[in-house]
């Protein structure tokens, strides 16, 4: 045994371990580097007008400061589309420090995907004891071109965020089930509700956990040949499956809260895409599609864009993926025994996808980068194990399987800092996005509304009719079309599309709002009203349509109406500077009628 000791400042301690401590702290710093070479050139990019503006540029109730009634509404607001209030206070917390400095929160993005870099090889690497699998793993996290959506948008804080608390949750997990006791699982608990608070999409986590406790942490009675390869042999005994699902019951039961608390926002601002605008069919035969898409995308990830549409597959296209997830999933069950990393990789990948993969709609994007954040670590893990395996039944073929992984990193990392170049500003993303896409409405949408703020109104009335075009249903593009026609002073065209706007989307609260500011402007104060309130119908958040409807009221004379739909925009936002002036003017003419 001596010899396989060495004296280290007066201690005997096991060569093999020291050594394992070496390569960790290696790894980890290769982690850190890798994260900041890769996105070194986010700190001098702007934000995209694109949810940035929403979550920080546009926000009035963040640039106000941190005040009791800021607080409150990181909690109680949903301007944002999402209840995710600690995503909100991040945000409210950095003001101070960064203003409308977007570098400042980009900096903050990337950091957070460098902790979760470098805590999901903790993690993997105290759950298996194994080094380099491991930090291939986080690597491939940190690397891949399909991460860096999350990572450089800045709206997207809410996704680097919230996979810091379910790296944490996991962490503080394997603690408990090192040393089981009430005051663990409660912070494991803790953990999850940060988690959740940053972004729903943590509700399949105990889902998770349940295939950890099969494979690496082998706390169940199926599987006795991992025995002696677990580093958790031991520690807190089998358990019955039972008696596993009844464990996390306290967690199952935060999901199912949080699922709650998410549709109900969805539908309070009427976010939710209607079955009228993408059938059933649709969104089933795009969710299988999805899982093939994103898997070819881990493995070749071409053609990267920040928004995917919706596309009507081929009934050959949609069998096919069906067929091939389905042959995954018995090849994976019938060796569950043979190689349980395999059946919890690809189970990770299928169950985390559930939320975003489209069968509730929230946004009308069919895919989106930002979605694998989470799910890709699954089909990683299975990849780093399996080659392992390889290399060990195959010594040969071992060393080619190690160079293979360090070119792997290599080309990802070059793919990942190409990417994260065309998010240096709006026109750029975008435009790389139609590039790429020619089909892709949304860009096109998107591209028109930036065209429409630098005063290209020609350009963007082409851009908006190119959206039309692609998709005849888009009741964006018609509203947009109409705000653009508006400014180059075609009224009745702009009336035209608010309405087409409507008749697509009976929901659509901004082509209300429009309908009712154009009417406001025209001094037609009953059609202001009438629309103001289907706006705040299809949203009751709609600030600018209670500040105009108390306009319309005062304009009419009726100054107690006036004042309650002012106080409610105040209500809602304490900040909207139109409606504290408004405000004042019909507070006073109502002191004055009283006198």
């Amino acid at each position: 045994m001596e010899e396989n000791k060495q004296r280290i400042e007066g201690v005997l301690v096991p060569v093999k371990t020291d050594l394992r401590r070496r390569h960790s702290w290696l790894a980890a710093v290769v982690l850190i580097a890798l994260v900041l070479v890769i996105y070194w050139p986010v700190q001098h990019y702007g934000f995209i007008n694109f949810d940035d503006q929403v979550y920080v540029a546009d926000n009035f109730r963040i640039q106000h400061g941190i005040t009791s009634k800021s607080l409150k509404d990181a909690f109680t607001s949903l301007n944002t589309g999402l209840w995710h209030p600690l995503t909100v206070l991040s945000f409210l917390f950095e003001y101070p420090l960064f203003g409308l400095n977007a570098g400042g929160y980009h900096w903050s993005n990337v950091i957070f995907h460098l902790l979760n870099s470098v805590m999901l090889f903790v993690l993997l690497r105290s759950m298996t004891g194994a080094v380099w699998r491991s930090a291939f793993v986080a690597a491939l996290f940190a690397v891949h071109p399909m991460n860096v959506e999350s990572v450089a948008w800045i709206a997207e804080r809410k996704n680097v965020l919230s996979t810091f608390f379910w790296i944490l949750t996991m962490l503080l997990y394997v603690a408990y089930v090192r040393n089981p006791g009430w005051k663990r699982y409660v912070w494991v608990c803790v953990s999850f509700v940060l988690g959740l608070l940053s972004k729903p999409m943590l509700v399949t986590l105990p889902f998770v956990l349940l295939l950890m406790d099969y494979w690496p942490l082998n706390r169940t009675f199926f599987n006795p040949a991992m025995e002696a390869q677990s580093p958790f042999a031991g520690w807190a005994g089998k358990r019955k499956t039972s008696f596993l699902i009844a464990e996390k019951i306290p967690l199952f039961a935060l999901t199912i809260v949080s699922v709650a608390i998410t549709l109900y926002c969805a539908r309070r601002i009427n976010s939710l895409v209607g079955l009228e605008e993408v059938s059933l069919s649709d969104r089933l035969g795009n969710a299988f599609y999805a899982y093939v898409s994103y898997m070819k995308k881990l493995f070749w990830p071409q053609d990267l864009a920040v928004f995917y549409p919706f596309v009507h597959q081929q009934t050959v296209q949609i069998v096919s993926a069906i067929a091939g997830i389905l042959i995954l999933t018995l090849f994976v069950c019938r060796y569950v025994r043979k190689i349980p990393y395999g059946a919890v990789g690809w189970f990770w990948y299928l169950g985390t996808l559930v939320p975003v993969i489209g069968i509730v709609q929230n946004g009308p994007y069919a895919m989106a980068d930002r979605f694998v954040y989470v799910p890709f670590i699954g089909l990683f893990l299975a990849m780093a194990w399996a080659g392992h395996d390889m290399g060990t039944k195959n010594p040969f073929l071992k060393k080619y399987l190690a160079v293979a992984a360090v070119l792997v990193i290599a080309v990802f990392s070059v793919a990942a800092r190409a990417q994260v170049k065309i998010w240096a500003d709006t026109t750029t993303l975008f435009e790389d996005a139609v590039r790429k896409n020619p089909s892709n409405y949304m860009a096109y949408q998107v591209l028109a509304l930036e065209f429409a703020r630098q005063g290209k109104h020609d350009r963007a009335l082409a851009y908006n009719d190119i959206a039309i075009r692609l998709d005849p249903r888009s009741s964006m593009a018609y509203n947009n079309k109409g705000l653009v026609l508006l400014a180059m002073g075609k009224k009745e065209e702009a009336l035209k599309n608010f309405e087409k706007a409507i008749a697509v989307n009976k929901f659509f609260a901004d082509a209300y709002h429009n309908l009712g500011q154009f009417y406001l402007d025209e001094k037609d104060w009953d059609k202001t009203i009438a629309y103001s309130f289907k706006a705040v119908a299809a949203n009751p958040e709609y600030v600018k349509s209670y500040n105009n409807l108390g306009v319309a009221f005062l304009k009419k004379g009726e100054i107690a109406e006036s004042i309650k739909y002012l106080k409610k925009a105040l209500q809602i936002d304490p900040y909207y500077f139109p409606a504290q002036k408004n405000l004042q003017i019909a507070l006073s003419e109502f002191n004055n009628e009283i006198h």
